[in-house]
């Protein structure tokens, strides 16, 4: 073989290596695009799956009621409760699923009664973020709709179940403007009040959930409407609740 044919050949065979170098190397980015797409695709699907919405009766508003979105009842009411409470404990859900809507049954109407849901999120992360999925919601005057999900989807605490993936599925689910609940999530645009109640709650002496402050004075525990009917004879005898 001549020199100029075996230069030839060396060339062709050099040619031929370098193009099975640039189809495994297209081969193996593939695959990697291929797997992350999974990845993403599973990523979204977990974000969904499973996820309960829970649509609450309706909370009556009487006169002069404070349109705030997360409280019920005249701000000028003679008796004042704020609900402290963390999205991923067990007993605050227990009281959601058993206990609320009583209560609310039993006291919204009179016009004696403001209460007022309070966050003191400090079990985890995932307690924080849904606080602050609960106020964004309320920009859009879906705030219980929100409250009662984030109980009903309620895993092991920081298990993802409430992971800001999550609540924007979530948010979707019960009909937010995902644009405008996204951008309030991620902006972290309720971070600040979160960590602000967490301290007034400090302050008050709340050291566990749910709590009950009811004209300044702490009930821990689950409470019914007949225990919330004792405490307020208690705090505030002179008003007449009926029965």
């Amino acid at each position: 073989m001549s020199k100029r044919r075996e230069l030839i050949e060396q060339r062709r065979e050099q040619a031929r290596r370098q193009t099975l170098i640039i189809m495994a190397a297209i081969v193996v980015i593939a695959v990697i695009l291929i797997g992350g797409a999974v990845i993403l695709t599973n990523q979204q699907a977990a974000a969904t799956a499973s996820l309960s919405v829970m649509t609450p009766d309706p909370r009556p508003t009487p006169p002069n009621a404070r349109p705030d979105g997360r409280s019920w009842g005249p701000a000028n009411a003679p008796i004042q409760v704020q609900e402290w409470l963390d999205y991923q404990c067990p007993a605050c859900a227990a009281y959601n699923r058993n206990y609320e809507q009583g209560v609310i049954d039993a006291f919204a109407k009179t016009g004696k009664v403001h209460y007022e849901v309070r966050s003191m999120s400090f079990i985890g992360q995932e307690s924080v973020d849904a606080a602050q999925a609960a106020l964004c919601a309320a920009d859009q005057n879906k705030f219980w709709q929100m409250h009662n999900s984030l109980y009903s989807n309620q895993g092991t605490e920081n298990s993802g179940n409430l992971s800001t993936d999550r609540l924007k599925s979530l948010a979707a689910a019960i009909g937010l403007d995902t644009q405008t609940f996204n951008t309030c999530l991620d902006s972290g645009k309720y971070a600040s009040k979160v960590t602000q109640e967490q301290s007034e709650g400090d302050k008050l002496g709340v050291n566990q959930t749910p709590t009950f402050v009811v004209n300044g004075k702490l009930f821990p525990g689950l409470q019914s409407a007949a225990d919330f009917r004792r405490i307020f004879a208690q705090v505030a005898p002179n008003v007449n609740l009926g029965q």
